[in-house]
């Protein structure tokens, strides 16, 4: 497997990191994972999407990437953010975008947002952000500040085995050595030995406003650029995902056999690289 490139950027003191593959000569993916991931979720892609330069970053709070600070929290918006100010660095025009689960949610905001710079848009397990009712507003903004008003706890330190063990086997499973490769990413140890957690754990806090779907419907009508989303046989199932199909210029749906995580599943990676490498070698306007 390719080791990726450690990297950096500096978003006005706070720190995102990264990890890249292939060089600058190459195209560009800019590439978002998804909630309590990192950018070690794409190194099985990586490995084998070898045309591209990848530049697979750890959103704020997860991985490498230092947490927001206490008054700023993590709405969606911010991470489309992130993602803008961390083209403007590269200096990139025009790129493709890759997202999986919440990664992909912000890039298909992004995608809506400055359709000019996406020349495709792959998503996986996801197409647009979550929504809420708007009637439902004023009751979970006020659930919402009342949780944040009490932090939720960080997760005891155990040992890396542990910790790879308990995300193989969590909600959304994935195999052995990518529950490795996120958890090396997502802890730091200490001088026992110790891991702790890195993730900041207001993520686990719900959001104090999420868009409507008819905002998520009409972000998703203003995507210029094609769209591949692929889906797992035994991944998320989302009830409101046709409908958002149909908001869509131009879509490609896919469904392998695979879960929720299917592009680090060893059954599914091969048919998902193969899809996306397809899907972006194809002629783009």
């Amino acid at each position: 497997m390719r080791v990726g490139q450690e990297l950096s950027f500096d978003l006005g003191g706070r720190r995102v990191a990264g990890l890249s593959w292939g060089d600058s000569s190459q195209p560009t993916i800019l590439a978002l994972h998804g909630w309590l991931d990192n950018a070690a979720s794409f190194a099985l892609l990586a490995d084998k999407l070898q045309g591209y330069r990848i530049v697979a970053l750890d959103m704020a709070g997860h991985g490498r990437s230092d947490w927001r600070s206490r008054d700023a929290g993590y709405p969606i918006w911010s991470y489309v953010e992130d993602l803008h100010r961390i083209q403007l660095q590269l200096g990139l025009e025009r790129f493709f975008l890759l997202g999986h689960s919440l990664g992909a949610g912000v890039c298909s905001l992004f995608a809506a947002s400055w359709p000019e710079a996406v020349i495709k848009l792959g998503v996986i397990e996801n197409l647009g952000p979550l929504s809420d009712e708007q009637e439902s507003l004023p009751d979970k903004l006020r659930s919402a500040i009342e949780q944040q008003l009490e932090l939720p706890a960080q997760l005891k330190p155990r040992a890396l085995d542990a910790w790879i063990r308990a995300r193989s086997q969590s909600q959304f499973p994935v195999p052995q050595d990518a529950a490795r490769l996120l958890m090396l990413r997502n802890t730091e140890s200490d001088s026992e030995q110790n891991y702790h957690f890195r993730c900041d754990p207001r993520l686990k806090l719900p959001s104090l406003i999420r868009l409507t779907e008819p905002q998520v419907r009409a972000a998703l009508s203003r995507i210029l650029a094609p769209v591949l989303l692929i889906t797992g046989t035994e991944g998320l199932k989302r009830p409101l995902t046709q409908a958002r199909i149909e908001c869509v210029r131009e879509i490609k749906h896919l469904e392998f056999e695979g879960g929720h995580h299917l592009h680090m599943e060893h059954k599914a990676v091969e048919a998902v690289a193969s899809a996306v490498e397809a899907f972006y070698a194809e002629m783009a306007d």
